[in-house]
């Protein structure tokens, strides 16, 4: 495909068969709300809701980290608490303080979602928003106090979990707890205390005198020695206990992942990709890779339709399944699928990658499908992100770069996502790949937009709105619709308004630059239907004022414009929505509704063109009827 070639899923802000001409072709009906790059990809807000018997656990058997009581008496106070600390439990710790504060269940919130997105929460729900491994800084002053006074009107509670309390706004300093490890004993026999609710005496004797479980040791370490402590007292060779205690997960791994077939090698990099998704999509996906697989060797033998049992699948995984209410049809459930051993799914996914590199085109088929990245698209940014850290290779990012190259929208998110979850710790590996992303093909160009969709305090948005007006300047449509698209999106940060509005000013003042401006001046302004536009116009109205005008005088978009206002006032009788956008949009453009007003400035906005005069007259009439002038 090349650069040129139309894209189905890509959405049309600009025209996309003329590079100098007037406007058509532009897509309209669209950005009925927010926008979402390449099609109505909203993320939904809940991702897992805790089972009871999970919230029974966390209720009955829990030994508080260090820190709890701050965390406790935060959240009680003001609705939301941020935790921090490694190795202190953090997202087992979360549940209980939702336990604790009350609410009737707790749920897990989308990472991908911004939390200034956040929508729906209801009332009596602990939501856990765990963003540790997130893109740079995960929530910004204005979208945290949005959801600060969301979840005060919604009587709601949110927990979020971070790696570093650096990483949360100043103006939320007061609401980050740092963590420290509980006792790794205590952890371990609370632990006991669920397995064996009649008498742990004997398990608790294996863990102290046998496994000698060592201070310090991690909360997930602790649970793993009480899980044996029990085995040994059911019968496990004692010595077999101590090395899968002692042993790293990468051993673990290694070993038992010897001798596997494709089937079972493919069983276990889906899970690896896909934890904590549901058992029967991941399967099913899962058998489509091994399809893949044995399609490399044709003389393979299928596998037989009964050969393996949910129990063997599992077994052969180490894996296990729970069980949980389905997140969208109340009164049915869903299973979901996850490894017994906490970091097991890296390290298969860096064991099967290092080690099988004549797999790697199927693997990278499989997980790149565009359905793959479109519903799990963190999914396979954490995966990519694994092998990128975690594989030696002469070409770290040369997976990102594919997907950069590709022509969907959701691949090219993906790569710019992927390079803005390496920023911090690679900061000029990923300088350099935006920098050649920025001048390189049609489709690079649109990856390096979207890696400017989240501004940080090492990568401000002057220099995000730098490489934006850039990349503005190119001659192919799909870069410069980027670049509308992500200048939408980003007005959608109040913090960042001002500043997007001034520069969009300042390039209609660019002959170059106006066939990007000038549909940004339609879009933002209300020409096309936008949900900021009115909350824009209230806090800007000089800015506003100055780009409506643009998009009426100016030679290219004058028609286009002039259109939409006669659409508008033909739609006024029968659609309110019409009728306020019209009564908005006319506002902008004339300062009263009053005749004397109306009409000079109908007549100064036709004297370029006088035929558009009689056009203004009628929706400038129909806006003063319906708007009470």
């Amino acid at each position: 495909m090349s650069d040129e070639d139309e894209v189905p899923e890509e959405i049309r802000f600009i025209p996309g068969n003329s590079v100098d001409g007037p406007f058509t072709g532009i897509q309209v009906g669209i950005v009925n709300g927010d926008v979402r790059l390449g099609g109505d990809r909203v993320p939904r807000l809940v991702v897992l809701r805790a089972t009871s018997a999970e919230l029974d656990d966390v209720r009955h058997h829990f030994t508080p980290p260090g820190g709890y009581g701050t965390a406790r008496r935060v959240l009680l106070e003001r609705g939301v608490v941020v935790l921090t600390g490694h190795g202190a439990g953090r997202s087992y710790t979360a549940r209980r303080l939702l336990v604790e504060a009350g609410v009737a269940a707790v749920a897990e919130a989308n990472p991908e979602l911004p939390l200034g997105a956040f929508h729906g929460l209801a009332a009596d729900t602990g939501y856990v928003w765990d963003v540790r491994d997130s893109a740079r800084d995960p929530f910004d002053r204005a979208e945290f106090e949005r959801v600060e006074r969301l979840v005060r009107a919604t009587g709601s509670r949110l927990v979020i979990v971070l790696d570093e309390p650096v990483r949360a706004p100043s103006s939320a300093a007061a609401h980050v707890v740092p963590l420290t490890a509980p006792p790794a004993f205590d952890v371990a026999r609370e632990e006991l205390r669920r397995r064996c609710p009649d008498d742990h005496t004997e398990p608790l004797r294996v863990l102290v005198e046998d496994l000698a479980l060592e201070d310090g040791a991690s909360p997930e370490k602790a649970v793993r020695a009480a899980d044996l402590a029990v085995r040994v007292h059911r019968g496990l060779d004692r010595d077999t206990a101590l090395q899968a205690l002692r042993e790293h997960v990468e051993q673990a791994v290694e070993r038992h992942l010897a001798e596997r077939t494709d089937l079972e090698f493919a069983l276990s990099f889906a899970v690896a990709l896909l934890e904590n998704q549901p058992y029967d999509e991941v399967v099913a996906r899962a058998l489509t890779l091994a399809e893949a697989l044995r399609a490399t060797s044709p003389d393979d033998e299928p596998p037989r339709a009964f050969s393996l049992s949910k129990r063997d699948v599992l077994t052969a995984v180490a894996a296990t399944t729970t069980v949980r209410d389905h997140p969208d049809y109340p009164g049915l459930a869903e299973e979901t699928v996850h490894f017994t051993r906490q970091g097991w799914a890296d390290a298969v996914l860096r064991k099967l990658w290092r080690d099988y590199p004549l797999a790697h085109d199927v693997l990278w088929r499989w997980m790149s499908d565009r359905d793959m990245t479109t519903r799990f698209a963190d999914a396979v940014q954490r995966a990519v992100v694994a092998i990128v850290t975690g594989i030696p290779a002469h070409e770290p990012l040369r997976l990102v770069h594919d997907l950069a190259r590709r022509g969907a929208v959701a691949h090219q998110e993906l790569a710019a996502k992927v390079v803005a979850r390496l920023d911090g710790r690679y900061r000029d590996l990923v300088s350099r790949t935006v920098e050649s992303w920025t001048t390189g093909t049609a489709y690079e160009q649109a990856t390096a937009v979207w890696f400017s969709l989240a501004p940080s305090e090492s990568r401000p948005l002057a220099e995000a709105l730098r490489r934006l007006e850039l990349i503005a300047r190119s001659a192919k449509a799909t870069p410069r619709n980027a670049v509308v698209a992500a200048v939408l999106e980003l007005l959608r940060t109040e913090e960042h308004r001002a500043d997007v509005l001034d520069r969009v000013e300042s390039w209609l003042a660019n002959r170059r630059l106006a066939h990007v401006a000038l549909p940004l001046a339609m879009w933002i302004t209300g020409y096309y239907p936008y949900a900021l536009a009115v909350e824009l116009t209230e806090a800007h109205p000089a800015r506003m004022r100055a780009l409506a005008h643009h998009a009426l005088t100016a030679p290219e978009s004058r028609d286009a414009a002039v259109e939409r206002l006669v659409e508008l006032a033909d739609e006024a009788r029968l659609r309110d929505s019409s009728a306020a956008r019209l009564v908005h949009l006319t506002l902008l453009l004339t300062p009263t509704f009053r005749w004397p007003a109306r009409h000079r400035a109908v007549v100064a906005l036709s004297a370029a063109h006088p035929a558009s005069r009689g056009a203004l007259r009628h929706a400038f009439r129909v806006a003063a009827r319906v708007g009470g002038g």
